[in-house]
């Protein structure tokens, strides 16, 4: 079941057909092969046209057969990013289970082993998933055989009629999902051991403005306004896509999440630290504001910055004697948040700044709303107005 490019075309320039292989009403196997068309899109419509009007037939096929037909039709009506994270979640925890098996011979028991098998790690190195991530692989494993049901002759969706994940004694709580943040003593005790310049100011950029991963990666120095002390927030990188740039490097600019465009405020602290930064770009041949804040004429990559954070915890530790709350890249932007609800900031206003919606904020941290954790408010005055931590801090901790 696929679209081929003859190696001969017609004298008009029709080289496309398409292939596919079924099974009649009484079991026997054919083959059908369409004439040649012009275009692939030509031969897929045909194609489609033909499994519609054949909907009595079995198309015989495995489903990691039927799984890249279903992406090559919606070519187009899926977005880079969904793509390509749809494929890492099909391909690392579906088609280890089902790809080689025909697509008729699914059936709600061979669903209901796949499940017991995902609960058990088997597809992810022994990792275990929330109970979240497991129902959003089913959702997929639903719309692939979705499509079979429309289009290869399958007789039913034996996905739909499995269960979704719901017993919490198999919930697993990820890194991602945990609300988690630095207090602002210990903020201060990890800035105090970066020595470069480029990661000290973009964990503060972090820290300080809220903002996601991307969205700091995609910053140029056109994004900011010196005059009203403003960044500009329009614009994310992902990694999450199959294109390559003109040095063949994986990423793509894309809109914010959302498209939750903004302009915020960058504290005093922040704006100096980022003037700084900005010299020690401008003594770089060919720089100029369409150089990315973080990185220069390329963007920071993830894994350098998740390896450089990493590092400063350890260094922290070393340090002082002492390890402190560690935390992912995106829980920096908790400890933003948590930092605002302290301080008695409107929903309204704190969702606008993260970029978020208002009841996004209240689901994700309303735990801080009623009573704001103590170890905030005890340390609140230790945020300086400067980047360089002083001998009384170290003491404290």
């Amino acid at each position: 079941m696929a679209i081929f490019k003859s190696k001969v075309a017609t004298k008009d320039g029709r080289k496309w057909y398409f292939s596919v292989c079924y099974l009649t009403a009484n079991g026997e196997r054919k083959r059908k092969k369409g004439q040649l068309y012009t275009t692939k899109q030509e031969a897929q419509e045909a194609e489609r046209q033909f499994l519609i009007h054949t909907s009595h037939n079995r198309i015989d096929m495995t489903l990691e057969e039927m799984y890249y037909k279903y992406i090559s039709d919606t070519e187009g009506s899926i977005k880079g990013s969904s793509k390509y994270c749809k494929n890492g979640r099909v391909e690392n925890h579906i088609l280890p289970f089902f790809g080689k098996m025909n697509i008729h011979s699914i059936t709600v028991q061979s669903v209901m082993t796949w499940k017991s098998e995902l609960n058990q790690g088997t597809y992810g190195k022994g990792k275990k998933y929330s109970i979240r991530f497991k129902n959003n692989l089913l959702g997929e494993l639903k719309v692939i055989l979705k499509y079979g049901v429309y289009y290869c002759g399958l007789k039913e969706n034996a996905a739909i009629k499995a269960k979704l994940f719901h017993d919490k004694s198999e919930a697993v709580t990820t890194d991602e999902e945990k609300v988690r943040y630095i207090t602002p003593n210990e903020y201060n005790l990890f800035a105090s051991v970066i020595d470069d310049i480029v990661f000290k100011v973009f964990f503060a950029f972090l820290y300080y403005m809220g903002v996601r991963k991307g969205e700091a990666q995609s910053l140029t120095w056109e994004d900011i306004f010196w005059e009203t002390d403003q960044v500009r927030i329009i614009k994310t990188i992902t990694n999450k896509t199959y294109e390559l740039d003109k040095d063949g490097f994986q990423f793509k600019i894309t809109n914010t999440k959302n498209r939750k465009n903004r302009t915020i405020k960058m504290p005093v602290v922040l704006k100096n630290m980022l003037l700084e930064l900005y010299k020690h770009y401008n003594d770089y041949e060919g720089f100029n504001n369409k150089w990315f804040v973080f990185g220069g004429y390329r963007h920071l990559p993830g894994t350098t910055m998740d390896r450089r954070k990493d590092y400063y915890f350890d260094l922290v530790e070393k340090t002082y004697g002492k390890a402190i709350n560690r935390i992912t890249n995106h829980e920096f932007r908790h400890s933003h948040a948590s930092y605002l609800i302290s301080r008695g900031v409107k929903v309204e206003r704190i969702a606008y700044r993260l970029g978020d919606t208002v009841e996004v904020v209240l689901k994700v941290y309303a735990h801080l709303f009623p009573e704001v954790e103590d170890e905030i408010i005890g340390e609140l005055d230790l945020i300086e107005n400067s980047y360089k931590i002083d001998e009384s801090t170290k003491k404290e901790f």
